[in-house]
């Protein structure tokens, strides 16, 4: 099964705290098991939905979302931790204790703080890497698959977000038939996971030189629209 373009705001944080209470707990423990766990899941979450266990909990306790989040930057996160917990069960088998508790610790502490403040270290690096891609023009055209001339009106959207069709459409009446609406779908252009958006729908306006000039995601009603539109 082909990984998700998005996923529900709060599985990352759910998957960030088991990560980081097994680690936790293999720190206080002194026992490499825990961290051999949280790497497993890891793994099988970055292998697919139907293979991982913690989205198969998620799922099933989860609330329903009211927006989705890109999938892109959580996945280059969980890589992340795979990574290091991967260096530092080798360093435990090297006999390099410290080295290997300090590199786990650290995983726990960065997956912990993820989960209970919403800011995912590992996502935020993955935007930055992204957006040095740039380089430095800020030019988000390639990014979103815009050809032609602008300025452009964006509609960010991704398979099953029920609210991004409506967000569309009510934009597209707002802006008058003077303007088009285009939707960039997140599964045909990841690289729009770069953006300084943090779920979708989002609005957004690029200008004719290609730099983003506002974007707007979450809850999007008559007045956040009509900032958007404003940005034209």
């Amino acid at each position: 099964m082909a990984p998700l373009p998005t996923v529900h705001p709060l599985q990352p944080r759910f998957a960030q705290a088991i990560t980081g209470a097994l680690c936790l707990e293999a720190v206080a423990f002194g026992q490499w098991v825990p961290v051999a766990v949280a790497l497993a899941l890891i793994l099988l979450s970055l292998a697919g939905p139907r293979w991982s266990p913690v989205g198969w909990v998620f799922r099933r306790i989860a609330p329903p979302a009211a927006e989705l989040e890109p999938a892109a930057p959580a996945r280059f996160s969980q890589m992340l931790a795979a990574i290091f917990l991967t260096l530092g069960l080798a360093l435990l088998a090297l006999g390099l204790g410290l080295g290997g508790w300090v590199v786990i610790g650290l995983v726990a502490a960065m997956a912990l703080f993820s989960a209970i403040s919403g800011i995912c270290v590992g996502c935020e690096v993955y935007r930055l890497l992204l957006a040095s891609r740039h380089g430095g023009d800020g030019d988000v055209r390639a990014d979103l698959g815009l050809t032609g001339s602008g300025p452009w009106l964006v509609v960010l959207t991704a398979p099953g977000c029920a609210r991004c069709e409506p967000v569309a459409r009510a934009l597209q009446s707002a802006a008058g038939d003077e303007r088009e609406v285009l939707r960039v779908n997140l599964a045909e252009h990841p690289r729009a996971a770069s953006l300084p958006v943090r779920s979708v729908p989002a609005a957004m306006v690029v200008g004719a030189d290609g730099r983003l000039r506002v974007a707007r995601a979450g809850r999007l009603g008559s007045p956040e629209l009509a900032q958007v539109l404003a940005a034209l």
